[in-house]
């Protein structure tokens, strides 16, 4: 057996009664007149309004307003509200808020109420009648008047579903007044684990004088416009405590067929009682399902009361390369807002093909936790999908992550048996009436079901977007910026680069190596700490990218302090192994971040640089050091069959700018090279230490040479060496011949 209990919708209004000399006021001796705008008369010159006005199929919400002429103050509990149709019938109509009962002189108030009635009503038919309780009556009611619901109400107004619960009548050990109003977020059709789901958001507020939970009792299904049926069971949400007159977000799962039609869906609200089910209410959720474009700005869907989030699909680009089509969808979340707003924490699918297929993408980006009032967060979700795929029917969902059994409100839900409180505590109470004719509400035990229990799901679905209109990434080397050697480097606010560093390239040269069949290039990057503490030096992966969109990565020299100090500046240099081949005399310079993305890596910044040319100057830069090479002598001498070259060379060695060396630092590396081009005597000098370089004379010996390597041709090479993870990286800067 099932029995059907009214269903409780309710749409906003914004109308608000402009009280003027049209006013009627209503004699409690006189027929009420059904004026545009009435009002009921209860005391010398104070009366009652009708105002906003909502209704429904089978609920009707409004608001009257007791507008206080005396001059003392009147208590609002000496009075009632129900609601009337043009049959006789009446209807219980209970407060939605909880306020002071107690009207000061001079003033309004105004106190919401809701009615459930009979589904199919118009606003014609309906009346809300005010009385004063009166114990002489036989009813204990003294009828002052009614007030046209139809002079109120305002017509085609769009939807907004809303359900309001009387949570009572679920679980009888809730208090009398336990009621929640179930606002309509968003719904959207997702693929999770190859099988199809259909997500709803529902905004739930606690209209009731207690603190509450949702009872275990309490069952949700999905509706088709075929009248097939769907158990939904609550995803995210299901456990917080509501406490009065605040909202929190609860999320509905419901697993459903791939073709599932979007029209006609709806939520059915029941429960069990022992073996009878009982209908609570339905709602219309077509409306909810929503499929955004991209560049659209969308509300977020999971932000807490109070915050204005919006998210955004920015920019989506793809590539198709040898193993597959790289794609990339930048989203922003920004605080449009007056208040500062926590930034959820965001993972997202691409998904694809009719069968469902999902690829998963993260962005653990280190970021801050709380936007400022216009602030904005960007989140890269990176992907390489199968080739043949086509981006543009690629749907890309963006979830939040969800903490299992979270809740914005974490205090013990507190029930009370009695409803709201009298006018001895300066409250307003339920101050209804009702007869034979009201919907009854079942008492009976409620049994707790599997089906309404938290599915306590890792995450939820936020946005959907169809990736119709993403772009063809272009060459990075066409599209990034000139840059000039020495300026700063701008990053995108990642995390990466601490905003207290200045980071800058303040060279970049290529070299030949003949003995192993590439070429090196060799860049330095000035790091500056601005801030006033020490910071750690970031780890700056970067490439150089030649126009036909080959990338060639840097390698970072092998040691690198792991702090840099307050007001200070250091050099890290990268090498970059070259093909022979590659003739490029300018490149872009891609540094970009892959390790907080789950796939691919993400563009922190992208510059056109150019290779520095090789200069026939005697001046030469080792940066931070300038070394002028004055004069020099190459000499030998023979003893016991084997030679000795000394090299007498004269230096000029300039620190102009502030920037801190150490024994990192890259070498000066001098090679005695025979008439066969082979080197046949090394030696390697510092900057910083005991065998540093110095200013004026320094005497470079190649001892042990055998006879037939002290044959004519002898000439010295001398190069700048960095030490990387990938061996020793040489720039030859000067040749010196004998």
């Amino acid at each position: 057996m099932k029995r059907k209990l009214p269903s409780v919708s309710w749409k906003h209004t914004s109308m608000a009664l402009l009280l003027s000399g049209s006013l009627t006021i209503v004699s409690p001796l006189t027929p009420v007149s059904l004026a545009a705008t009435e009002g009921v008369y209860i005391a010398g010159q104070s009366y009652f309004t009708l105002d906003q006005a909502a209704l429904s199929t089978s609920t009707l919400q409004f608001s009257v307003v007791l507008h206080n002429r005396e001059s003392r103050a009147i208590d609002f509990n000496a009075y009632g509200v129900r609601v009337t149709d043009d049959s006789g019938r009446s209807y219980t109509a209970r407060l939605s808020e909880k306020k002071s009962a107690v009207v000061l002189p001079g003033q309004d108030q105004r106190f919401r109420f809701y009615s459930d009635i009979i589904p199919g009503m118009t606003a014609a038919q309906l009346k809300v009648e005010i009385f004063r309780w009166d114990s002489s009556q036989s009813d204990f009611m003294k009828h002052l008047g009614r007030l046209s619901v139809a002079s109120v109400v305002q017509e085609g107004q769009a939807a907004v579903p809303e359900e309001i619960m009387n949570l009572h009548t679920v679980d009888s050990a809730l208090a009398n007044d336990a009621a929640v109003a179930y606002r309509l977020g968003q719904s959207v059709h997702v693929v999770e684990d190859g099988k199809w789901y259909l997500y709803t958001q529902l905004s739930v507020k606690n209209i009731g004088s207690a603190s509450v939970k949702l009872p275990a009792s309490l069952q949700v299904r999905l509706k088709g416009a075929d009248g097939l049926k769907y158990s939904a069971s609550f995803a995210d949400g299901r456990d917080q405590t509501f406490f009065p007159n605040q909202s929190g977000i609860v999320t509905l799962k419901t697993a459903v067929s791939k073709d599932l039609s979007e029209k006609g869906l709806g939520l059915e609200f029941y429960y069990m009682n022992q073996s009878e089910e009982v209908l609570l209410s339905t709602m219309d959720i077509s409306s909810s399902l929503r499929t955004a474009r991209l560049g659209d700005t969308l509300d977020y869907a999971r932000q807490l009361e109070g915050e204005h989030l919006t998210v955004k699909a920015e920019k989506a680009t793809y590539s198709k390369q040898a193993d597959g089509i790289h794609v990339q969808t930048v989203v922003t979340v920004s605080n449009e807002g007056d208040s500062i707003a926590s930034v959820p924490s965001l993972l997202a699918t691409y998904q694809f093909g009719g069968a469902g297929a999902s690829i998963t993408s993260t962005d653990n980006t280190s970021r801050i936790s709380y936007l400022s009032p216009k602030e904005t967060a960007s989140f890269y979700f990176n992907a390489v999908l199968p080739e043949g795929i086509d981006p543009n029917a690629v749907r890309l969902v963006i979830w939040e992550k969800s903490k299992t059994g979270s809740s914005a409100n974490t205090a013990a839900a507190s029930s009370s048996s009695n409803g709201t409180s009298g006018s001895g505590s300066g409250n307003a109470s339920n101050n209804t009436s009702s007869d034979a004719s009201d919907a009854p509400a079942s008492t009976g035990a409620a049994s707790t079901s599997s089906q309404a229990a938290s599915a306590s799901a890792a995450h939820v679905p936020v946005a959907v977007y169809l990736w119709e209109g993403a772009s063809q990434a272009s060459s990075m080397i066409s599209s990034a910026p000139a840059y000039k050697l020495g300026e700063k480097l701008i990053f995108k606010d990642n995390g990466v680069v601490d905003k207290n560093l200045d980071v800058s390239l303040v060279e970049l040269h290529v070299h030949e190596n003949d003995d192993f069949g590439y070429k090196t290039a060799i860049g330095k990057y000035k790091i500056t700490n601005k801030g006033t503490s020490s910071i750690v030096l970031p780890k700056l992966q970067n490439e150089l990218i030649d126009k036909q969109g080959k990338t060639y990565t840097g390698s970072r020299q092998s040691s690198v302090p792991e702090l840099i100090m307050p007001g200070t500046s250091y050099v890290i240099s990268y090498s970059y192994l070259l093909p022979n081949s590659v003739e490029d005399k300018t490149f872009a310079l891609n540094v970009y971040d892959d390790q907080s993305v789950s796939q691919g890596k993400v563009s922190l910044g992208a510059y056109q640089v150019g290779i520095q040319e090789e200069s026939d100057s005697d001046t030469i830069s080792f940066y931070p050091f300038l070394v002028q090479f004055q004069n020099y002598t190459l000499g030998w001498s023979y003893s016991s069959g084997s030679y000795t070259y000394t090299l007498n060379l004269s230096m000029a060695i300039e620190h102009p700018d502030p920037v801190i060396v150490d024994s990192n630092f890259s070498k000066m590396q001098f090679d005695l090279v025979d008439g066969m081009d082979r080197v046949v005597g090394t030696q390697t000098m510092t900057f910083t230490g005991t065998d540093r370089l110095i200013n004026g004379k320094q005497k470079i010996s190649f001892t042990g040479l055998k006879d037939e390597q002290g044959t004519n041709g002898i000439r010295v090479k001398i190069y700048e060496v960095i030490e990387t993870a990938n061996g020793p990286a040489k720039r030859l800067v000067k040749e010196l011949k004998y």
